[in-house]
């Protein structure tokens, strides 16, 4: 892949830093820890002497209280701390167990009593603490339940789901790359952020997927800020996931692994229970899956035994690896050609066949006569048609389902790897320095590309994140933190060569290229597209991208009487090499196949043909060829500023003021470091240099086919030449814009206010938390917007009705163009948050929760065809027979989808929270959230229902889901814990852990793709009228058999039995809202996990463990059948859902 010019200058910017700057680097996700010292009468003491200990690594930070008792340690790492006060005239106040998690600030008093210095108070801290001294709403899934729940997978990142206002997935399967489906507080998935260790952790590429996943085993919390965090906290507009990785101790620990799942565990599907057994069969095989995750991992000092660190108190590191093999099998079902049609012999189609209705009859395509006994005489046969029909995979020999008669069943191996490193270096008192680094590599083979075994996907994933930080604290009121961050998302795309059964040589293919230059792979199958049978797709592979992001930061503490000042920076730059942008598939008889695209049906567009596309292809008679040149790749590039201030002001003791701004500046979108990238500009479109266009056929006869696009910039910059092929020619100079080189308008007010409060009362137990702010995203590279896949940097030739052997003899056929553009605007999104909530610890080390949280998403990326009729277009008289894309507002186009950041958002929450940590052998947590989400596209790819009007876009959002219940526990069973010998070891040592989720079902409407409003098809939905409120009382929702019962989730007639949906008038949109018919079904998960620990001495044991994943096999409801023309209109035919999983582990730990 090609990183330069942007990743060798961006590595060597990196690298130069960290070695100039190396005893400066500053360390992220950390908290500080205030609070007051008071004498017996409740007075502040001045000038008391503090030492905060960290109670693994025995690393101490000092300070001394201020004129009014006060004191503030800031930038500190999450962990256990021990705080000891010393004052002459009182007892030393040591109190222990001190929890203090990243991000979230500790507030710890001391109450002195008269006497010695050499007397001591000890105090345990409390394991149940309320969040006291700090705004922000942020929920914590500690190391406990990190270590102790059962994960499906071992993703971490699935843990959010436990917290009221994360709507996730129920329970999925899932180890890999991804973001899980999560949704914070209404906002999208694509708009909160994950990091680990301070780096970023999703893809430039649209925010898609994660970079990485966590190791669960060096992961010590996972923070969740869901609202109204602090200014210094930034790029996100609906969220943060923050992974805090393990610190080394001065003591040695580690474990040994494996997890293990074979599918002679698992219970049968719902759908594997109902399937018709084939004959001789007495009970349904299950297809092989197979799961190893193994790994170790080991943490302490970094020492050399008299020579280096011999105290045990400088430098710590943690170093993990793991490794996961999956092993799973998939069966394609699919029709191809006989071993007679292969040869030109249709015979078997002159009597009653499975492969078409009734029978066929092959004809001469010059005479219009039927060939003798359906067979094409070897003469008029194409070697290259034989050569794709050779190219499907035999028929099964007896083997016929319905139409089919190809069955495989073909394994799907993924692989993964993960390397991690922890290191944590103390300088000086006043000094250390943080490294994190993490490795990732996902390997995995598709089963199958379109059912066929010819093309298959080969992914390669090798992704990297790490970050290095200093901490300085340059007084004990003045802390300085620097860091800088590497992230690395590639992706390699390959086929999979075993066998090469992909290559077109082996069938005898071999007619010549339109575009003979550059090919990825030469010898690869085109696609072949047969009427009656299954695509044979060669894809669009291989192809790559990377997705590097470097940051550069610095953050400056100032403590000031009762305030903890905070300012800081940040500079990131981001990009995107994308070989991997095609958007020609939206072209008519367009392809994605760099090798090319056949298209057989039986009319051929009114050419000579056989009436059968398969005796075409036989004859290589195509109706279509298609075929791209060489692929656009893009260096995208992006950067970003940001500063901000902010104030944490303990106002009086039980309240604290939390303010501050954050000023964001972000390149409009991404340019491109080689100019080749494409936009489409209303503006500069003139209708009297307009192309000429067939009526009939919408060909563009003549004219400028470029009309309206430009190239932003003024000329090719040197990087282009030798790498964009227009670049050298000159031929398109003329579509440069003339002014800047990005796509759009650069955006400067992105100032973001935050402001919160925290008020205690009643001894601390009581704490009332408010406040709102201002949060902007940091958009991707939209993989919906590809500009460098545009014309005229993505070539592509499209014929008609032509001969195999020699596709360049068929009749060029210029269809309009597709093209994808964006708003010139370029809004940033961002969304506004607001929450009030109230907290009380209560008994049992047990604190409850109860808030509100509203949020509004403003600016939000969706879709909108600016090329549609106005409506009622097509039902006009005068335009009947006309080609849709003949009467499009601008001529030579087909579709012109526009990325446009105009959608909004609302959310309204209650959201309820009770937790336990875990102490004493006992932990539990239940989440409910009730709310409401509404908006007019939930995502970037929605594509507005009238793109002329979004007001009927507007209603729930698909990820609205009104009643979300989470209730996880941790128990240790306290038999037997103190016994010995044999007892012990059979009865003592067991843990039982669980966790339940029930959520709503998400809403749906009433509609399909038909263009009743006649503004020319988008893609759009459009939706059907409803004469009324179609939902059935909730009792009365059933489950159906299919349409032999009367089964239905809602009614499909009204009370006189006519039909409940009835489609708007031609030339009219219904007047229906998106989502507003009614509710899927909702869904419910359970896991159960038991684990036994044997003592093997006081500090070795082992541990097995047995988990449950829908430990009572319940399958859940499927959608519910929303097509008016369906015959299961209205009724709930599918449940869904894995089955019962069993997971079997045994770990040894030191």
């Amino acid at each position: 892949m090609h990183l330069p010019p942007f990743g060798s200058r961006a590595c060597f910017f990196v690298v130069l830093c960290l070695l100039l700057l190396a005893p400066l680097f500053g360390q992220s996700d950390t908290a500080q820890i205030s609070g007051f010292v008071r004498d017996p009468a409740g007075l502040g003491i001045p000038g008391a002497s503090l030492t905060i200990t960290n109670e693994a690594t025995q690393v101490e930070r000092k300070t001394v209280t201020n004129d009014q008792g006060y004191y503030v340690v800031t930038n500190v790492p999450s962990g256990y701390y021990t705080l000891t006060v010393e004052m002459d005239g009182f007892k030393k106040f040591v109190t222990t167990r001190n929890k203090l998690d990243a991000n979230i600030n500790a507030g710890i008093d001391a109450k002195m009593d008269i006497g010695e210095v050499n007397e001591v108070v000890s105090v345990v801290a409390s394991a149940s603490q309320i969040q006291s001294d700090t705004a922000t709403v942020a929920k914590l899934i500690e190391q406990k339940q990190i270590e102790k729940m059962m994960l499906n997978g071992r993703n971490p990142l699935y843990l959010a789901t436990l917290k009221p206002g994360v709507r996730g997935t129920l329970a999925s399967f899932g180890y890999g790359l991804t973001t899980a489906g999560l949704s914070i507080n209404g906002g999208r998935s694509q708009d909160f952020l994950i990091t680990f260790d301070g780096a970023v952790g999703v893809r430039t590429r649209a925010n898609g997927t994660s970079i990485g996943t966590a190791d669960v085993d060096t992961v010590s919390e996972v923070q969740i800020l869901t609202a109204n965090y602090n200014a210094e906290y930034g790029r996100s507009a609906g969220g943060q996931i923050r992974f805090i990785s393990k610190s080394g101790g001065r003591d040695f620990h580690g474990s040994l692994y494996e997890y293990f799942r074979n599918d002679k565990l698992d219970a049968n599907s719902w759908s594997r229970n109902r399937a018709t057994l084939p004959a001789g069969q007495t009970k349904a095989v299950r297809e092989a899956n197979k799961f190893n995750q193994f790994g170790y991992n080991i943490n302490g000092p970094v020492m050399i035994p008299g020579l280096f660190n011999t105290e045990r108190n400088k430098l710590f590191f943690v170093w993990s690896q793991e490794w996961t093999k999956r092993r799973r099998e998939s069966t394609t079902i699919v029709t191809v050609p006989t071993m007679k049609m292969r040869n030109g012999d249709f015979s078997e189609l002159l009597t009653t066949n499975p492969y078409f209705s009734g029978t066929t009859v092959v004809k001469d395509p010059l005479t219009g006569q039927a060939f003798p006994n359906n067979v094409i005489p070897t003469t008029r046969l194409s070697p290259n048609g034989l050569g794709f029909l050779r190219a499907f995979p035999e028929p099964t020999p007896n083997f016929i389902s319905g139409r089919a008669n190809f069955m495989q069943t073909r394994p799907q191996p993924e692989d993964q790897r993960k390397d991690n490193l922890a290191l944590d270096w103390i300088l000086s008192e006043k000094q250390s320095v943080r490294f994190r680094g993490s490795m990732y590599k996902y390997e995995s083979v598709d089963a199958f590309r379109t059912g066929f075994d010819r093309a298959i996907t080969d992914w390669n994933r090798p992704n990297r994140t790490g970050s290095i930080s200093h901490l300085w604290s340059l007084s004990p009121t003045m802390i300085n933190e620097i860091m800088a961050t590497a992230s690395v998302d590639v992706v390699f795309i390959g086929i999979y060569r075993e066998g090469e059964r992909f290559a077109r040589s082996k069938y005898g293919i071999n007619y010549p290229y339109l575009f003979p230059d550059r090919k990825e792979i030469p010898d690869k199958i085109p696609t072949i597209t047969i009427s009656n049978f299954q695509e044979l797709d060669g894809g669009p592979y291989p192809s790559s991208s990377a997705g590097p992001i470097y940051s550069l930061s610095d953050n400056f503490t100032k403590i000031w009487g009762t305030h903890s000042l905070k300012f800081g920076a940040l500079y990131e730059k981001a990009g995107q090499n994308d070989f991997d942008q095609i958007n020609v598939s939206g072209v008519p008889n367009g392809t994605n196949n760099q090798n090319g695209r056949f298209v057989f049906d039986n009319t051929r567009a009114g050419a000579e043909t056989t009436g059968l596309g398969v005796a075409n292809a036989a004859m290589g008679l195509f109706t279509s060829y298609a075929e791209i040149g060489p692929r656009a790749n893009t260096p995208y590039r992006s950067n970003m500023f940001e500063w901000y201030a902010q104030d944490s002001w303990k106002a009086t003791p039980q309240l604290t003021l939390e303010y501050g701004v954050r000023w964001t500046y972000v390149t409009p979108y991404y340019y491109s470091n080689w100019g080749n990238i494409a936009i489409f500009d209303a503006k500069k479109y003139d209708p009297s240099k307009a192309v000429v266009q067939d009526p009939k056929t919408g060909y563009v006869l003549s004219g400028d086919r470029y009309n309206g696009v430009v190239i932003p910039g003024n000329d090719w910059p040197e990087a282009a030449k030798g790498r964009v092929a227009i670049a050298d020619s000159g031929e398109y100079d003329r579509l440069f814009s003339g002014g800047s080189n990005l796509p759009a308008k650069r955006q400067w007010g992105n100032f973001q206010p935050r402001l919160g409060f925290a008020y205690t009362f009643g001894e601390q137990k009581n704490v009332i938390r408010g406040g709102a702010g201002k949060f902007m995203a940091r958009p991707g590279v939209s993989d919906n917007v590809f500009l460098g896949g545009n014309p005229p940097f993505q070539p592509m030739m499209s014929l008609a009705t032509g001969q195999a052997d020699n596709p360049a003899g068929g009749k060029p056929s210029y269809f309009p163009q597709f093209f994808m553009t964006m708003d010139p605007e370029f809004n940033v999104p961002h969304s506004y948050m607001w929450n009030i909530f109230y907290e009380r610890r209560l008994p049992m080390e047990t604190t409850v929760s109860v808030g509100y949280v509203g949020r509004t998403g403003n600016n939000l990326e969706r879709e909108r065809n600016i090329n549609t009729l106005p409506v009622g277009t097509l039902y006009l008289p005068e335009n009947k027979g006309i080609n849709t894309n003949v009467l499009r507002p601008y001529k030579g186009f087909a579709n012109i989808p526009m990325a446009e950041n105009a959608a909004h958002s609302e959310y309204d929450a209650l959201q309820i929270e009770m937790n336990r940590r875990f102490d004493k052998g006992l932990g539990f947590g239940v989440a409910y959230t009730y709310s409401r989400t509404y908006d007019n596209a939930h995502e970037r790819r929605y594509r507005m229902l009238n793109p002329l009007d979004a007001s009927l876009d507007w209603g729930p959002s698909n990820l609205d889901t009104p009643h979300i219940l989470v209730v996880n526990f941790i128990y240790e069973v306290p038999f037997m814990r103190q016994a010995s010998g044999l007892p012990k070891a059979l009865l003592g040592g067991w843990t039982v852990t669980g966790v339940a989720q029930f959520g709503s079902g998400g809403p749906f409407h009433i509609g399909t793709g038909d263009d009743f409003a006649g503004i020319g098809s988008g893609n759009e939905t459009q939706l059907w009228v409803l004469a009324e409120d179609l939902m059935l009382p909730e009792g009365e929702r059933k489950y159906s058999q299919g349409v032999s019962d009367t089964n239905f989730y809602f009614r499909t007639k009204t009370a006189s039995g006519a039909a409940i949906a009835t489609v708007p008038a031609n030339g009219t949109f219904s007047t229906e809202h998106r989502n507003s018919a009614g509710r899927h079904p909702g869904a419910q998960s359970w896991n159960m996990a038991v684990f036994k620990a044997f003592s093997i001495t006081e500090s070795q044991r082992v541990e097995f463990r047995s988990e449950f994943f829908n430990l009572p096999n319940h399958p859940n409801w499927g959608g519910v059948d929303t097509n008016p023309r369906s015959p299961l209109f209205g009724r709930v035919t599918t449940k869904g859902g894995d089955p019962r999983n069993i997971q079997l582990s045994l770990r040894y730990q030191f």
